[in-house]
């Protein structure tokens, strides 16, 4: 569905229409992609609040309408990552700063680091010692390695592998599928969703799925109705399910 500015202002959308919806300048270029269960109220709340410069730009809204609240904010996510509208750029860079991500070092250890916000982000702060004291937190929690996550600052082993409180993943002492089991069951603490599984919500009689692999979403979508595989991989999608399921409280796992 497509509307006019003009129609967009003399309030022509229909009421109550989930999904997602587009921001559109003259050349059809996207200024802005967001979702809501109720488009035509989020859009008026736009127009009333929203910034002038995109509001002035705008010449239609493309909407599309989608089954359920989780599988329209999956396919926001990727929508945004597909496009990179401007105005989801600026919004994303005021809101944060620094981020804490993970990934492998070269002897295949997980680890994590901090970095400039980005779309690949798990966890977004903003101060760099609000990230760094969030790592050590659960860098202690779960006996991961100081080292490895840059909390302690050596070429050998770190102080705590002295202490022998640390199993020597610093130095390739504790094998990788150790360690990695580890660094598994800090990530589902983290998100409260296990790696390896097919999570199940039902709302309205719906039932929408999401496939989750080392510890990524790589599918979802609704039953019978709709399936979409996720291009543009990152952590946002990890976080959406999390919080989702945490909000509705009932959902079936299934490991795969």
């Amino acid at each position: 569905m497509i509307f006019s500015k003009d129609e967009v202002q003399k309030k022509s959308i229909p009421e109550n229409i989930l999904g997602v919806y587009y921001f559109l300048d003259e050349n059809n270029n996207i200024l802005y992609i967001g979702k809501s269960i109720n488009i035509k109220k989020r859009i008026h709340q736009h127009l009333a609040n929203g910034r002038k410069r995109m509001l002035f730009s705008f010449k239609k809204v493309m909407i599309k309408e989608m089954y359920s609240e989780l599988e329209a904010l999956l396919f926001e996510s990727q929508e945004i990552k597909k496009y990179k509208p401007i105005y989801n750029r600026k919004l994303r860079k005021i809101r944060n700063s620094i981020s804490v991500s993970f990934k492998q070092n070269k002897y295949s250890y997980p680890f994590f680091y901090t970095h400039k916000t980005s779309s690949s982000s798990l966890f977004d702060f903003f101060s760099k010692r609000k990230a760094l004291a969030f790592i050590e937190k659960i860098t202690t929690q779960f006996n991961l390695c100081d080292k490895l996550n840059g909390l302690d600052k050596v070429n050998n082993a770190c102080f705590k592998y002295q202490l022998n409180t640390c199993n020597g993943a610093c130095v390739e002492k504790e094998s990788i599928i150790d360690y990695q089991k580890r660094f598994d069951l800090c990530l589902t603490h983290l998100f409260d969703l296990p790696n390896n599984c097919k999570i199940i919500i039902t709302t309205n009689k719906l039932k929408t799925y999401v496939i989750i692999k080392k510890n990524q979403v790589t599918e979802f979508g609704v039953q019978g109705k709709s399936k979409y595989f996720i291009k543009y991989r990152s952590y946002d999608e990890f976080k959406i399910v999390s919080s989702f399921r945490k909000k509705i409280k009932s959902s079936e796992l299934i490991k795969i």
